[in-house]
């Protein structure tokens, strides 16, 4: 009995072992349960996901454009207007005020008048000494010509006398050589031709010298009158500019004279702003580059905004800061000199390829992005060129309509499968930044 129960067992023995034996190898094996990422370096830049393979990821989508990124940024503003420091151009006492700080005046208003009894007084003589001057070169001149004429009858009066002293003197020699004349005779008549001939260079003489002295004597006292007239020139002028007027349309904003007071030539006698209004505003010289004449600004006072138009080219800076003036583009707004404000201006950060920033993962100093190829995503290093607001312009192995992700989750790899919510790319990006 017992022996036949050691039998049964070995044959159950056996026919295990003979089953065990026949068994497909695979499922002898028993296969280790796998983590993902498991062996991997950690983060997202040391590992590679084999292509393909693994669950896809749901992941949003942006299309890479190539435009300009734009800022707008404000600075604070001021409205002036062009001012000028009035000044006198001929001495005097202030005789009156007509124009007191606060009024309106039109070009070539009177705002100041000036004494004008000594001028006048000046006027008078500067006249009388030209009436002077002109009754000396009238009297010159005809002197000049009674002269002349006198000196010309005497010229020829000599002229004939040295003609009949000549022929005086050929005949007596011709009656001395025949022997009708003495010596003493023939000798007279050689001496009253000398002296004829003398007298007709005598009066030859004073007759050029009649005719320098009136070219010379006459010509200054030309020039006396000339400077005489001037004279009067410069005092009916200065006569003139005792009333001492507004150089242009604007607003006296100060009076730095009162009634009675002197007034030297270069005081100031007031102050004046013109109606034009413009702003004022400083900005950092990088900004202010890039703003040339005409371009346009808006400045926001009041609860108003108004368009501005860049005056000036940029000056030099003054600490740290660049000054420019605007003029309002659509004539001057009933704004008050000193009203502050806001200068909004728009500037171009860059050019180049536009991305959301959420599309952008940085590591250390590396900025990179995930592009999309077909079913699975790679990893595309890029260089961050400006960044305003929610968007960044890059440049790197990129090109406009290329697809990015937005927000890559946690554990996107270079390689690993993706899919979208919409099947769609996502959002386009903005060209311009706040």
């Amino acid at each position: 009995m017992v022996r036949q129960i050691a039998l049964l067992l070995l044959a159950l023995l056996l026919g295990a072992l003979a089953g065990w034996s026949l068994a497909p190898k695979e499922s002898r094996v028993q296969e280790a349960p796998t983590t993902p990422g498991a062996g991997a370096p950690s983060g997202a830049s040391g590992r590679q996901a084999r292509p393909g393979l693994g669950t896809a990821m749901t992941v949003e989508l942006v299309q890479v454009e190539r435009g300009p990124l734009t800022a707008e940024r404000q600075a604070p503003g001021v409205v002036v207007a062009t001012t000028s420091r009035v000044s006198a151009q001929v001495g005097g006492v202030v005789a009156q005020v007509l124009k007191p700080a606060g009024s309106q005046v039109v070009q070539g208003e009177t705002v100041v008048l000036l004494d004008r009894t000594p001028l006048e007084l000046a006027l008078a003589s500067a006249r009388a000494a030209l009436a002077q001057a002109e009754i000396a070169l009238q009297s010159q001149t005809r002197a000049i010509a009674e002269a002349r004429a006198r000196l010309e009858s005497q010229l020829r009066a000599a002229q004939a006398a040295y003609r009949v002293a000549q022929s005086t003197y050929e005949a007596t020699r011709r009656t001395f050589e025949l022997g009708g004349a003495s010596r003493v005779e023939l000798e007279n008549a050689q001496a009253t031709l000398a002296q004829a001939q003398a007298n007709l260079e005598a009066a030859q003489a004073a007759l050029a010298q009649n005719e320098r002295a009136g070219k010379e004597t006459l010509a200054q006292l030309r020039l006396q009158v000339e400077a005489a007239r001037v004279q009067v020139a410069q005092a009916e002028r200065n006569l003139g500019l005792a009333a001492i007027r507004a150089p242009f349309t604007g607003e006296v904003t100060g009076v730095n004279v009162a009634p009675g007071e002197y007034l030297g030539m270069g005081g100031v006698a007031f102050t004046l702003a013109a109606q034009e209004r413009r702003v004022q505003f400083s900005l950092p010289p990088a900004d202010a580059a890039s703003l040339s004449p005409g371009s346009d600004l808006t400045f926001v006072a009041e609860g108003q905004t108004y368009t501005l138009r860049v005056e000036q080219n940029p000056k030099a800076p003054s600490g740290g800061q660049v000054t420019l003036l605007a003029r309002f583009a659509q004539g001057a707004p009933n704004l008050p000199l000193g009203t502050t404000g806001m200068v909004r201006y728009r500037l171009t950060l860059a050019q180049g390829l536009l991305l959301p920033v959420v599309a952008l993962s940085v590591e250390g100093n590396t900025a990179y992005v995930f592009q999309v190829e077909g079913e699975v995503v790679r990893r595309r290093q890029v260089t961050v060129l400006a960044q305003s607001g929610d968007l960044a312009v890059v440049e790197g192995p990129l090109a406009p309509g290329d697809r990015v992700v937005l927000n890559p989750p946690p554990g996107l790899l270079d390689g690993s499968r993706v899919r979208t919510t919409s099947g769609q790319p996502g959002s386009q990006p903005r060209r311009g930044g706040d």
